[in-house]
């Protein structure tokens, strides 16, 4: 998976702490970074793309970072910060909450909130932006911690952590493809936490959101199964289909519309592949769940304008 690195190696060392704050302003939005000793050291920071979420591995000495209540408004506040503590120990801190870090502890806190983050030594971090949109059915997210109080919270907390740890050693080896899919599952283990977490606090998050983020992460599995329906989703989700299709009604695709769309990227990116280029285009529709060719090439042209077999002849050209 392609990444953009940027770092402070080759600055002098009486420039590097400007720099290195000047690489978190680009990306983080208006922030004062400290050194915590007499400079700042080498940092690196690499991003990556999985889908709509930014994911960023920095590696960095002992620092600060604080975002002021005089800041300005900025368009990278659109979203969500998700941290994890890979390496080292933090320490994160928001309006009248703070939580020690240690390896494999995470935290979501929202930016347009003041906060401060301290790392007493040197450390590696996981940070992932998350669009507002894809968390807008639970209210009051500012600092959430992987505390729980029930041992329930706590296994989601630790499936959640283990999994971005995972993540965090693979990014580099992913290939481009499995971007949605990993997406889909941090949302949807992410979002499962909160829903949990905010039923033991005795407060509700919107369940159709909720409900909406599982769906998505089943059917990103589950595509290439030709029998995947209403009923199969509605079985595994272990709720009615009236509710699967209220939980989408409020979306800009309806679910039946998400299933075949999910299909249909998924052949295109097939179809741009070599190990397609002789295969016959019935063999594709079924390995990616249409049950027959004429169906699978009248929906590709209505999404894509070109029926598969000119967009494979004209050697992938989108």
């Amino acid at each position: 998976m392609d990444f953009i690195r940027q770092h402070t190696r080759l600055a002098a060392p009486s420039e590097r702490g400007a720099l290195w704050a000047q690489i978190n302003g680009e990306h983080f939005g208006a922030l004062e970074v400290d050194a915590m000793d007499d400079g700042l050291d080498e940092a690196e920071l690499r991003l990556f793309r999985l889908d709509d979420l930014r994911v960023f591995q920095i590696e960095v000495p002992a620092h600060s970072v604080r975002r002021s209540a005089h800041h300005r408004d900025d368009r990278l506040d659109d979203c969500f910060k998700l941290l994890l503590q890979v390496r080292g120990h933090g320490c994160i801190r928001q309006r009248a909450r703070r939580f020690e870090l240690r390896p494999g502890d995470w935290s979501l806190y929202d930016p347009r909130v003041p906060y401060a983050i301290d790392n007493r030594q040197s450390a590696s971090l996981l940070a992932i932006q998350i669009p507002r949109e894809r968390l807008r059915g639970f209210a009051g997210l500012e600092l959430h911690t992987c505390e729980s109080p029930t041992s329930g919270g706590v296994g989601l907390a630790a499936v959640l952590g283990s999994f971005l740890r995972s993540m965090s050693e693979q990014l580099p080896t992913l290939p481009d493809d499995a971007a949605a899919a990993v997406s889909e599952t941090v949302i949807g283990l992410l979002s499962s936490t909160l829903a949990r977490s905010q039923a033991e606090a005795h407060e509700h998050a919107t369940l159709p959101d909720v409900l909406r983020a599982r769906v998505r992460q089943y059917v990103r599995t589950h595509w290439a199964d030709p029998s995947l329906d209403i009923d199969q989703i509605a079985a595994a989700m272990r709720c009615s289909k009236r509710h699967l299709h209220r939980a989408f009604d409020d979306g800009s695709q309806t679910l039946d519309r998400f299933i075949w769309s999910t299909r249909l990227h998924n052949a295109r990116r097939l179809l741009q592949s070599d190990s397609a280029a002789r295969q016959p285009i019935g063999v594709l529709a079924g390995a990616c769940g249409f049950r027959t060719a004429a169906h699978f090439c009248r929906l590709f042209k209505a999404e894509f304008g070109v029926p598969p077999g000119a967009l494979r002849n004209a050697g992938g050209a989108r």
